[in-house]
């Protein structure tokens, strides 16, 4: 059994304390929000995660998992810190670490301030996404906080590769754990800690130098921005020359060397990760001396693709100034609340701005909605109702409850009966043969084709 402190409860943190109490560790998570520290201590989780509720439940009501304002009341006893902070955007591109900052200074201060009662050598584990300087700077504060105090520490980059949706699973099941040390005491701790989600799977465990291990996770969400920037651009070409990207997929998708995963194209890809890191590597690299020439590209065809489906929809119309338009999903993808940077934000604001009025759906992103659009967007507790009156159906997010839609009853409500199909969820003939005109993402009707891509 380990004592953990766990500074942050966004998706990384609450999500990495909860696993680990778990499987029986003593874990306290730190968040500065009282309101958020309330809301978790009587097992209510601040965001939406499948399998994390009941996990949280169990785990706040076993006492294994607790919460609290205070870094230093988590600290107290605690074998290792994890840091799950937040590093936003700079305007610049380059990552924000005022937060990893604060957090380790007020480690430092609560281990020094514990002096010989701190447990020893404390392991301070770095779970926020960052770049190799930061690795540096943490070492440095904890080197000047802890100076003469009698404090031994060890700093670990231990990144984290969980996807938002899927992250309870990922955690219990990885693919693989880096973890990032030059001490052997700290990779004993790592190995020991990991080894319930480890034991069935050796090898799953990989051992790097620090800087290494924070540049493969720059690596891995930048290839699969890659993947994902790359479909979509192939998609477009799809649409200028008729042929049906679905099609194209499987091809692909049957290529040993290629896989079938990142494959689909879409309205571009969002959320919290793909585009900052790709930012951040890329500002990371110019202080460094070096240009980066194709991971800045990949963000600007992602910039591009988010403001395709606004454009096919005014290109239908020839305006959209005075029609009410209906968007189906705000989160940036299904299985999760989460808006950050979501393509559907980008093609609602465009939408707004040519005139449009828009009424929306999301199963789970209904609040996070309400408060960035206050009145500016209509919002529907029913999808149906959302689409009531509207002109045309765009849907952004790839919701199951989206996958099967009642085509009579969208004939009966849109009143220019046009789906675009931002996801290419729907099969296009499908919804042609409902009478609906049918606008997807390099997609092409049976009618066209003469094909259906099977399932991959």
């Amino acid at each position: 059994m380990k004592r953990l402190a766990v500074v942050g409860t966004g998706y990384v943190g609450l999500v990495s304390g909860a696993m680990f109490a778990s499987v029986g560790n003593q874990v306290v998570c730190v968040d500065k929000d009282p309101a958020i520290v309330s809301a978790l201590e009587a097992g209510n989780c601040t965001i939406h995660e499948p399998g994390l509720d009941e996990i949280l439940r169990t785990t706040v009501a076993d006492g294994t998992l607790k919460f609290t304002s205070s870094i230093a009341d988590a600290v107290d006893g605690a074998d290792a810190t994890l840091i799950a902070v937040g590093t936003p955007s700079l305007q610049s591109g380059a990552y924000d670490f005022r937060y990893v900052e604060s957090a380790t200074q007020e480690v430092g201060r609560a281990l020094r301030a514990f002096g010989p009662q701190a447990r020893s050598p404390h392991f301070v584990v770095l779970k926020s996404t960052i770049t190799p300087d930061i690795y540096t700077r943490v070492q440095a504060i904890l080197n000047e906080e802890l100076l003469g105090s009698g404090v031994e520490f060890d700093v670990v980059s231990n990144p984290e590769f969980l996807a938002e949706g899927t992250a309870v699973r990922d955690f219990s099941q990885p693919s693989r754990i880096i973890v990032g040390t030059v001490s052997a005491a700290a990779q004993q701790f790592m190995e020991a800690l990991y080894s319930p989600f480890t034991r069935r799977k050796p090898g799953l465990l990989q051992v790097t130098d620090p800087k290494s291990a924070i540049v493969a996770k720059l690596a891995a969400n930048s290839f699969l921005a890659c993947r994902v920037a790359l479909m979509n651009e192939l998609a477009r070409y799809c649409d200028a020359v008729g042929a049906d990207i679905e099609l194209v997929r499987a091809g692909l998708a049957t290529d040993p060397r290629i896989g079938h995963l990142f494959l689909y194209a879409g309205p571009g890809y969002g959320g919290s990760c793909f585009g900052k890191d790709i930012r951040a590597l890329r500002e990371s690299a110019r202080e460094h001396g070096t240009e980066l020439s194709l991971v800045p590209a990949i963000e600007n065809s992602n910039n591009l693709q988010k403001l395709l489906l606004p454009q096919k929809v005014e290109r239908h119309f020839g305006s959209v100034a005075g029609k009410t338009i209906a968007v189906w999903g705000i989160a940036f993808k299904a299985r999760t609340d989460d808006i950050r940077e979501s393509p559907a934000i980008d093609c609602i604001d465009s939408l707004l701005a040519r005139g449009a009025r828009i009424q929306a759906h999301d199963p789970e992103a209904q609040s996070r909605a309400r408060d960035l659009y206050g009145d500016r967007i209509t919002l529907f507790d029913n999808k149906y109702d959302a689409v009531r009156g509207a002109s045309a159906l765009v849907i952004m997010t790839e919701w199951d409850a989206y996958k099967s839609p009642d085509y009579d009853e969208l004939r009966r409500l849109l009143l220019d009966r046009v789906l675009f199909d931002g996801r290419n969820i729907l099969d296009p003939a499908e919804v042609q043969a409902a009478g609906l005109a049918y606008i997807g993402m390099g997609r092409r009707g049976k009618e066209q084709t003469g094909l259906h891509a099977r399932a991959i």
